[in-house]
């Protein structure tokens, strides 16, 4: 039996470190590169894999962006997040949205091997050392930073709240996250929505106190 794998990240080294890896198991076969969310959805419509190994933050749509079309459209697709946050609340969020697994950049060649082996079957994958932090979340413990309404900041609502708290434009934001001005300030509308926090300053300041920055 074969496991079909796509691989999503933005860095190519990255990318080609994974590959590699996965190249290791008798089993494994990788039927797809992508560069970001978008080429992700394209290659999952087009080759029909097994396991989608997608990174959080990319250009064009993130992971976490691209979950809840994956849980749509694909539900037969089992996703393993690999990322370099270890931020419980991303964990979290990732899994709330429909990944199978969450597994971290440090995690080693057998240790990845593994987690997709693992999800392929149906299980569940998360590295060791979050595996306390995710069940303290799940009981209700411990989920930082919540916003007013109790919802979790998504990954992109992070990092434009992130560049808001350093002073930068709608304008300025779009060009380093790679994505338009428009969808920028649909991001921190929801981030307004979620804190109750409408001027920018406060904002800033709501970041720092929740651990944003």
């Amino acid at each position: 039996m074969t496991i079909r794998v796509v691989v999503a990240d933005d860095f190519p080294l990255m990318r080609a470190a994974v590959v590699t890896a996965l190249a290791t198991h008798p089993e494994i076969e990788v039927v797809g590169e992508a560069s970001d969310g978008l080429e992700a959805l394209e290659l999952v419509a087009s080759t029909q894999p097994d396991v989608l190994l997608l990174d959080l933050s990319m250009p064009r749509m993130g992971g976490l962006d691209a979950l809840p079309r994956l849980r749509d459209e694909w539900p037969e697709v089992r996703v393993l997040v690999m990322t370099a946050s270890e931020k419980q609340e991303s964990l979290v969020e990732a899994v709330g949205a429909g990944a199978a697994g969450y597994i971290t950049k440090r995690s080693t060649d057998a240790q990845l091997c593994e987690a997709v082996t693992t999800v392929h079957s149906g299980g569940a994958a998360v590295s060791p050392s979050l595996t306390t932090g995710l069940l303290r979340a799940l009981s209700g413990e411990g989920v930082a930073p919540i916003a007013r309404s109790g919802s979790v900041l998504s990954e992109r609502e992070r990092q434009v709240l992130t560049h808001v708290a350093d002073g930068l434009t709608d304008d300025e934001i779009s060009r380093q996250l790679h994505i338009s001005p428009r969808t920028v300030q649909a991001h921190l509308a929801r981030v307004r929505d979620k804190t109750g926090v409408r001027r920018r300053s406060e904002l800033a300041r709501w970041a720092a106190e929740n651990n944003v920055l």
